[in-house]
């Protein structure tokens, strides 16, 4: 009976180890990139997701581009308008702004693109949609000129950056799209979800567009 007993808590104590020895494993790979608690907390405060409300706040930085008065691609705006009007669209220029901003959620930063190379166009559609045919799409496109087509290169990054971050939300609800062609850089939005495929197609045209001349 004794020796039962001694085999049992035998059994009992090496089951209490093996679980001990498991608990404490620790995958090598995991291992290595363990971080000190501190290190853990700031690296979840950086990847923190802001949103529109929190900017600006004490960190955010701002950056300012400037666009510049050059000459516009006319080729390039003539076959958009043809587009356009194929689409029953009209597009006109605005009177142009001297400013604009967006901010950049994921590295919590203010771009603001100013200077005499900022243009604004507005497209308005004559036919309506909807089941009343009541609503009638339009969206705004900004324009920034730049001298060459590095530099148009780098800002268009920084900015295709501050319009997608937060998933393209970081701005609002308002649809967004940017592309680049060429030295200039084309900024669209539309007051409705509902108009987004119609600033998209704009986008992809310009962006893939190819002057034969």
């Amino acid at each position: 009976m004794m020796q039962k007993q001694l085999m049992i808590s035998l059994i009992i104590f090496s089951l209490f180890a093996c679980s001990d020895v498991e608990k404490n494993k620790v995958d090598p790979e995991l291992e290595k990139i363990a971080l000190p608690d501190t290190e853990n907390d700031k690296a979840t405060e950086v990847n923190q997701q802001l949103t529109f409300e929190d900017i600006p706040n004490q960190q955010t930085r701002y950056e300012t581009i400037e666009a510049n008065n050059i000459n516009e691609n006319e080729v390039l705006m003539n076959a958009l308008q043809a587009q356009l009007l194929k689409q029953h669209f009209e597009l006109f220029e605005s009177e142009s702004g001297r400013n604009w901003s967006e901010n950049d959620c994921n590295l919590n930063k203010v771009i603001q693109v100013k200077g005499e190379g900022l243009r604004i166009y507005i497209a308005k559609s004559k036919v309506g949609i909807g089941e009343k045919k009541n609503y009638f799409p339009d969206f705004t496109m900004l324009v920034f000129g730049f001298d060459d087509e590095a530099q148009a290169t780098q800002h268009f990054t920084t900015l295709k950056s501050a319009v997608f971050s937060n998933h393209g939300f970081c701005n609002g609800k308002t649809p967004e799209n940017i592309v680049r062609n060429g030295n200039e850089v084309f900024y669209f939005t539309t007051r409705a979800e509902m108009f987004r495929g119609y600033i998209n197609e704009s986008a992809n045209f310009i962006q893939n567009y190819k002057s034969t001349e």
